[in-house]
């Protein structure tokens, strides 16, 4: 789902009405593909206060769009990039002028300017272009000449030779929409005056050319889909985007994926409904509406409600309607719908890309366990060998004299004989020793064997608790929202030993804290308390009104669990998952079961089940909870627990 030239004109005639004479007073970057500009607007009334407005613009790949945004948004990195800077240097503390749209184009344009410190009576505008056409899109900078100051995206010669965007060069618009007809580039049909026969003139042209192109493909004949009405008007009409041209196919037939080939008649309500639709264009006339899946995850109905969005549009999505489990959301602004639809998705997307080299260290570590613990799952086995070992060694002992040097091997009567050995053994010799020489070197295998299996299951546990221990930072590190967060499992890995870094000791680091208590003179003053390493963890307060403590890493989990919790609070962890630690303050009191169940869902979701429907939970009092031995911080077990099972987000209702 993407923001096409219809939709991006109902969100320019809003910004028309919510932007204009607005001031620029902050531009920050949340991500790295986009921009975010406060703009302080005036009254539209008289006896109202003015009011701040969040601009998002993003030209990311996948999710690029610009709307106005309830909420500041938040930031990746602190330090702002080049372009920020030059973003601010231009534009804060400018008046926007303009909202300007290129017709059915995907490029909107924000006219700011200010009094020229010169010539009060002049005005020195600029131009920030935001081009939202999926990769290629961009954010630009000119000033009133058209010259480009800077961009989000530079866009080479060797990129790009039709366009270059660079400082210093002139901006060049998009190329114009065209279509393909007998093998010739044509420009695009304007929707709001198209006509039946246009559109059969281009299903033949269409139809033609696919035949030329299947000629003289030189590949193996394959399936041939059948091409659809909408695709005709996605290839043909100016601004057509597949869910505008669904809606116009579906208005008219009743089915949006309508083959080509259906008859004039066809045609002739299709065209009707084409012009019907792109006239919102020019009248202006939203009704602005947001499409919801509705109470299921995946294919399986749930037993809570989770709305999960699907499209959004200017107009009414009809194509949507009679479809099953699909909920029709009006609403006044489509910038609103725009935010809802998008929300946290650039964010989430833009976390990932912090996550993933520390991931790529944990996953490589949690391999490297896994492959261990084969191996010494391996040398278990050959205990049997050291067995035989002594058993050979024994039995040429006992017939000594019957075995000669120098022979290569020698078949003896097991008077040992079991359910494990056989009744005749045969041992291979070395030539080279007599029969107690050869039972020597026998015995010196079994001891050397006994030697290192009584290594192994101490090395089994240790490894088992490493894996473990690996686990829980893999699961700290997919619960972290914020870069601080991922930072503070960064520093745990560093810790850990797995990934280059300093290493402060806790001697070192009390030090430094009593330092940090004391003025010049030695004098101490009070402070606020130091939070724990892991940072603070969430604090919930329930429906019951009982406070749950949650948390979201291992320094937080042995903080909530040892250091915040009472013996007879109740303690909760996902069943054989790594995950939060939570804990519900009983304070004397009986805790309900709705708390508990609460208290479950929180710890499902902040654990590695998250993506289940269901997920069973152990709780128990916090004093049956005790640190594992040889565990890192917030590895423990536990004992006389009860389950109940939660579904990850029910929490929320």
């Amino acid at each position: 789902m993407y923001i096409d030239a219809i939709t991006l004109a109902a969100v320019a005639d809003e910004w028309r009405l919510l932007l204009t004479n607005a001031r620029i007073d902050v531009i920050i970057q949340p991500t790295v593909h986009s921009i975010a500009i406060q703009c302080y607007a005036p009254a539209q009334e008289q006896g109202q206060g003015g009011k701040n407005r969040w601009l998002y613009l993003s030209a990311h790949p996948q999710l690029a769009r610009a709307h106005i945004t309830a909420l500041k948004p938040s930031r990746i990195v602190n330090e702002p990039p080049a372009f920020v800077m030059l973003l601010r240097k231009y534009l804060e503390g400018t008046r926007i002028e303009a909202i300007k749209q290129a017709r059915w184009e995907r490029v909107i344009e924000i006219r700011a300017g200010h009094r020229n410190a010169a010539d009060p009576e002049k005005r020195t505008s600029y131009r920030l272009l935001i081009e939202l056409m999926g990769r290629m899109s961009n954010i630009i900078l000119c000033n009133d000449q058209g010259l480009i100051l800077g961009s989000l995206k530079h866009i080479g010669a060797d990129i790009n030779r039709y366009r270059v965007i660079d400082a210093n060069v002139q901006y060049v618009p998009p190329p114009p929409q065209q279509r393909m007809a007998a093998g010739v580039p044509l420009p695009r049909l304007e929707p709001t005056v198209v006509t039946a026969a246009q559109l059969a003139q281009c299903e033949r042209e269409d139809v033609e050319l696919a035949q030329i192109v299947e000629s003289r493909a030189r590949r193996k004949p394959t399936k041939k889909q059948e091409p659809k009405m909408w695709q005709l008007l996605t290839r043909n009409l100016l601004g057509f985007s597949p869910l505008l041209a669904r809606e116009a196919v579906y208005r008219a037939t009743g089915e949006a994926e309508l083959v080509t080939n259906t008859g004039d008649a066809n045609l002739e309500e299709l065209a009707w409904n084409v012009r019907a639709l792109a006239l919102l264009f020019d009248k202006h006339t939203w009704k602005p509406q947001l499409v919801e899946r509705v109470g299921y995850v995946g294919d399986v109905q749930s037993s809570f409600s989770q709305s999960v969005p699907i499209a959004f549009a200017p107009y009414v999505l009809e194509q949507y309607a009679e479809m099953p489990g699909m909920r029709m959301r009006d609403s006044v602004s489509i910038n609103i719908l725009i935010d809802e639809f998008y929300t946290g998705a650039e964010w989430r997307d833009a976390m990932e890309r912090v996550r993933n080299p520390l991931r790529k260290v944990l996953q490589t570590q949690f391999e490297r366990c896994k492959r261990k613990s084969a191996l010494l799952q391996q040398e278990l086995s050959v205990s049997e060998d050291a067995s035989r070992y002594r058993l050979q060694a024994e039995l040429l002992l006992a017939y000594q004299h019957e075995v000669k040097q120098g022979q290569s091997s020698v078949v003896l009567q097991n008077f040992f004989e079991d359910e494990v050995h056989p009744l005749e053994v045969t041992v291979p010799l070395d030539p080279r020793f007599d029969a107690v020489g050869n039972a020597n070197r026998l015995f010196h295998k079994y001891h050397k064997l006994r030697r290192a299996l009584a290594l192994v299951p101490g090395q089994i546990e240790k490894n088992a608790t490493e894996q473990a221990t690996v686990e829980q930072l893999l699961a700290d590190l997919m619960l972290a929202d914020t870069p601080a967060e991922v930072a503070l499992v960064k520093a745990e890995v560093q810790s850990a030993g797995y990934i280059r870094g300093a290493k402060t000791s806790r001697s070192a680091m009390t030090g430094a804290r009593k330092q940090s208590h004391k003025f010049k003179g030695g004098k101490q003053h009070k402070t606020k308390p130091v939070p724990p390493g892991g940072g603070v963890p969430l604090h919930i307060q329930s429906h019951d009104g009982f406070t749950i403590l949650i948390g979201k890493n291992s320094r937080q989990n042995e903080e909530v669990t040892f250091h915040q919790a009472s013996a007879n609070d109740i303690w909760l962890h996902v069943r054989g998952v790594p995950g939060a630690h939570v804990i519900v303050k009983a304070g004397g009191r009986d805790i309900p079961r709705s708390t508990l169940e609460q208290a479950a869902g929180l710890a499902a979701y902040y654990s590695q089940a998250r993506g289940s429907t269901s997920v069973a939970v152990d709780y128990t009092l916090q004093r049956h909870v005790r640190h594992m031995k040889g565990g890192g911080p917030g590895m423990v077990i536990y004992e006389r627990e009860r389950t109940l099972y939660a579904e990850p987000g029910a929490f929320q209702q």
